[in-house]
Order: structure tokens, then sequence, then C-alpha cells
């Protein structure tokens, strides 16, 4: 079997590697450059591999454009048409408008062809049951086209480390215990998780004068959070670094992986702390908790729980290191067993067959 998968180089492995896990051969397409002349390149090379090549299904990892135009090519050439998403732009645009940046024409213009692309394509390849619900809604697409697979993980570059604490020193944070969190700064809602439980992980390096909270990440809406909590950010055992180049070392460092947000689909970075052994600390916000298993693989706060309410999960992880390891090897094996390129890869191929049969039948 052989697969055409578009997208932009940087993404392309979280859904190459999976396929050829499976025994996919793929065909790639990638745009040389992000500017309008690659872009306009780009859409006229893969028109003319949807169309001519000997490929048995496209596969878009990019719901836009591209995405329509390769639905259109698919329709008229016979071949199934599946899309990747891997993020929901309908959360986006509203996040955009919440932050006075989003132009109306554009903003209907991308409404348009993601109401198109889902029309015109056999099959939408969700990395959630959230955002599945999502393209619903927002799409009024069958169930029948949404075929939920999350996100795969490279479980090999992305492992536990047997020895925690000389990376911590390595890394530059001997501390006896580190709560990690990787944040981008430019979605209010996103950001908005983190202010909520900021309180509480301050109150937890205050009760500890061993731990450390390290929160990696940047982006423009970076210097409005560290303003606006200035005060609970005031402490010498809360690291702010900026963007992190090795995430996976961190991550392999990290005794507590912590996300809190009100703005994801399937975030990598908790499966990528499961993947390193590391149990997680969420908010109960959908996306974060639909692959959850609560107090097993870590643990789940309520929006509407006091501090005091939210300590005792971190108590628990940081003065239990039995626990702390029980839950870090059920991660670990979650990990492996769902979200590895292999697993992944499975899923997607039995979406694919079926995308097949069915274009046969009809």
């Amino acid at each position: 079997m052989k697969a055409l998968v578009v997208t932009y180089r940087p993404r392309a492995d979280r859904l190459c590697r999976p396929l050829e896990a499976a025994g996919i051969e793929v065909v790639r397409a990638h745009p040389a450059s992000r500017g309008l002349r690659g872009k306009l390149s780009w859409a006229r090379d893969v028109a003319r591999l949807g169309a001519n090549s000997n490929v048995d299904v496209i596969f878009s990892h990019e719901p836009g454009p591209i995405c329509l135009l390769l639905a259109m090519v698919g329709r008229r050439a016979g071949r199934p048409v599946l899309v990747r998403w891997r993020g929901d732009p309908w959360q986006e645009y509203d996040d955009l408008r919440r932050q006075g940046r989003a132009n109306p024409l554009k903003v209907a213009w991308g409404r348009w062809v993601l109401g198109r692309s889902i029309h015109l394509s056999d099959v939408a390849v969700p990395v959630s049951r959230s955002l599945a619900d999502s393209i619903h809604e927002h799409t009024g697409c069958g169930q029948q086209k949404l075929a939920p697979v999350p996100i795969a993980i490279d479980t090999e570059l992305f492992r536990p480390v047997a020895d925690r604490q000389a990376l911590k020193r390595e890394l530059g944070y001997p501390y006896r215990h580190v709560i990690s969190l990787a944040m981008i700064f430019q979605y209010v809602q996103k950001i908005a998780g983190l202010d909520r439980f900021l309180p509480v992980l301050r109150a937890v390096v205050d009760a500890h004068d061993d731990v450390a909270v390290v929160i990696a990440g940047g982006g423009r809406l970076t210097d409005d959070f560290q303003h606006r909590n200035r005060e609970l950010l005031d402490h010498p055992r809360i690291i702010m670094p900026g963007w992190v180049d090795d995430m996976h070392r961190l991550q392999q460092c990290t005794d507590i992986f912590c996300h809190f947000s009100y703005f994801d689909a399937c975030p990598n970075v908790i499966v990528e702390a499961w993947s390193c052994g590391t149990p997680v600390v969420v908010n109960d916000y959908p996306a974060l908790v639909e692959n959850l298993e609560d107090g097993v693989t870590g643990y789940s706060l309520s929006d509407d729980a006091s501090v005091e309410e939210c300590l005792p999960a971190f108590e628990r992880l940081l003065t239990d290191p039995e626990h702390r390891r029980e839950m870090g090897e059920r991660a670990r094996q979650v990990a492996e067993e769902q979200f590895s390129y292999q697993a992944i890869g499975h899923r997607l191929l039995e979406v694919i067959r079926e995308s097949l049969s069915n274009a046969r039948q009809g």
C-alpha cells in the first residue's frame, strides 16, 4: 500500500513514521518554503502527484486550502482522501478574536475552507474524541466520517533514564524533585489554565524546600503572563527558562509533569511525559483527561477545587516514591501500548483499509 502524505516538514514524522511502522510506503510532499511562491509550487506538485502517481490513498496533515485542493483532486482521481486534524481551528479563531487579532474576512474564508474540506474528504482523523465532537458540531458532518486516532510519540526518544538526579544536575536543576510544565504562550485560553493553577504550584514550592517548578516555553504572550503573575513567580525555585530545545531531557529528569489548559485537542507533552515514565497532573478539561487513568497514570484537578484541595495529589506523589514509581511504570506502559509509532500506525492502517473498502463499494 502506498500513501501520499502532504504536510509541512516539521510535522511530517508525526504522521509518516507511524504509517511506515505499519508497512505503508509513504510519498512525502513538503513545501519548499512557507512563502507564497513556495506554497503555490507545493500546490502544483501535490495536485500532480495526487492525480497521476500510483498512490492508494491521499493523507493531508494540513486542514486548510491545501487540504481542500487534495480533496478535489482525490475526488477526480477516485482516491480516498483522509485529513489528519491535530488541533481545533475554531478554537484558534475564537482565541484570536479574544486577543483582538482576528481578521473577519480571513476567519470567514478559513471556516468555509474547513467546511468544504470536510464535505469533500472521505475521512477526518482527529487526534481525540474531543476534537471529533468539535468537528461534528461546527461542520455537521456525520459521525461515520470521523475516526479519532491519537497522536504518536517517539517512545525511543522519550524514554525513562536510569538516574534522574544526575540529569537534573547536568541540566542545572539540582533539586530533589522537579515539577515541569511546557507551554506555548500564544493562546489566551491555554494560558488561562496556568493562571488558574499557578497558585497551587507556588503553594507546593513554599511547602517543600527541595522542589523546583520549571515552566518551559515561550511566545508573544509570555511577558504579559509574567507581569500579571509577578508576585506568584517571584520565587527562586519557580524557573522560566524559555524555549527548551531538548524537551525530552527535561521530561526525563521530571518527577511530576503538569499541564493546565483550556485550549488543547490532545497535548503531545502529556504523552511524552508518560513515555518518560512520569506521572502527570492536569485540570479536568476534556481533552486533557480523555486518555488519563485518574489515580493510575496521574491525577486530575477540578477547576472548582481550592488550593488546599489540590495539594494532596502533589503531596502523595512527592512523599511516596513507590507510588510515584508505580504510576510512572504504568504511564510508560500506556505510552508504548497506545501511543507508539507502531500502535498508532496500526490504527491508521485500519482507518485506511476501511476507507479503501468504502471507496470500492461506492
